[in-house]
C-alpha cells in the first residue's frame, strides 16, 4: 500500500491559508474569518464526496475486474 504524504504544493498551499486565517484574526477581521471558514467547509464536504465517490468506483471496478460481489466469500 502506498504511503499517504502531502505533496510539498499542498504543503504550501495550507501554510498560505494558515496565514490568511491567522492575519483575518490579528486584525479582528470577522467577516473575512466567517467567509473563510465558510469556504473551508465546503471544500471539506467537497472532497469527502470526492473520496466516498473514489472508494465506490475502485470498488466498483474491483469486483467487476475480478468476477466479485458484496456477498462473495
Amino acid at each position: 500500500m502506498n504511503p499517504i504524504h502531502q505533496p510539498v504544493e499542498q504543503q504550501l498551499s495550507e501554510n498560505a491559508r494558515d496565514r490568511w486565517l491567522r492575519d483575518r484574526y490579528k486584525a479582528r477581521d470577522w467577516t473575512g474569518l466567517l467567509e473563510g471558514a465558510l469556504l473551508l467547509n465546503t471544500l471539506y464536504h467537497m472532497e469527502r464526496t470526492k473520496t466516498q465517490w473514489a472508494i465506490r468506483e475502485a470498488a466498483t471496478n474491483l469486483t467487476s475486474a475480478y468476477g466479485l460481489d458484496r456477498d462473495s466469500a
